[in-house]
């Protein structure tokens, strides 16, 4: 009887598993057409996206130059380690934070300092379904890129969400950010070889600590052998304290990769 029971259950899990890879793989062709419709009810560089403003086609980023100029882009004086920007006055190449703690990364990168403006930019496409903003901000993490010396980048993984979370969300928003970027450098996109097993916690209330213990063991390499000896760029939307960084290239550095490289859009100097 026990046995009976035991197979059923194994048999109502795998169909469950079944389920959910079918709703995931629809899903995908769906997140598609409404790429294609968002591209047709928001006509980039017709409207600002941070003001709505009528702008021109040759406008950068599809916002007007005043909006554009309100975001501080992240340029020079920045950590040698993680990117954060640095005080104008602040003497050391490292932020605090990484002069006191061994990152599992070898280098990071950011494009803009996060503040009011650049929140209006990453809350819409995370919480509130606004897809498009992607295209943007892939632009300038792409331009971002361009300005480094990294040499050649054999793979982009964007930093994965726990298949729970991407459900009610219904996309990553480092997956679809990831894709511009790739698709404009000419570099492939491994989006499968890393999971985030662990259902984790909202970050955004939790302390450095509480972070770090949130996020341990949360992801899981399926193929250790696909990062052996590559040039690796994970792809994120914010760096905070670097925690969620740290587990995914902890994890990642146990298939011994040549070196990890991140770039985020958005950091800030207290986050």
């Amino acid at each position: 009887m026990r046995e009976a029971v035991s197979g059923q259950l194994k048999i109502v899990g795998v169909r469950q598993n079944w389920l959910e890879e079918k709703a995931m793989g629809y899903k995908k062709y769906i997140g598609k057409a409404v790429d294609i419709g968002l591209d047709l009810i928001y006509p980039r560089n017709i409207h600002c996206i941070l003001c709505g403003d009528g702008i021109e086609k040759t406008e950068k980023y599809s916002m007007c130059t005043p909006c554009r100029d309100r975001v501080k882009f992240i340029t020079f004086h920045f950590c040698e380690k993680c990117g954060k920007p640095l005080e104008p006055l602040y003497l050391p190449q490292k932020c605090p934070d990484c002069m006191i703690v061994s990152h599992h990364f070898t280098r990071g990168f950011s494009c803009v300092e996060y503040d009011d403006t650049v929140k209006k930019l990453i809350y819409p496409l995370k919480y509130h379904q606004k897809r498009y903003l992607a295209h943007p901000i892939g632009q300038m993490m792409t331009d971002r890129l361009r300005k480094t010396d990294l040499g050649e980048i054999h793979m982009i993984v964007p930093v994965p969400l726990h298949r729970k979370k991407e459900r009610e969300r219904g996309f990553n928003q480092s997956e679809i950010i990831g894709k511009y970027v790739a698709d404009a450098l000419g570099i492939p996109m491994e989006k499968k070889n890393i999971l985030r097993i662990k259902e984790t916690e909202t970050q955004n209330q939790l302390n450095r600590e509480e972070r770090r213990e949130n996020l341990r063991d949360a992801f899981q390499v399926v193929d250790y052998k696909k990062f052996a000896g590559k040039k690796i760029l994970i792809i994120d939307d914010i760096y905070t304290t670097g925690s969620t960084m740290d587990a995914c290239c902890k994890e990642i550095r146990k298939a011994e990769p040549e070196e990890i490289y991140f770039i985020t859009f958005a950091t800030g100097k207290n986050l």
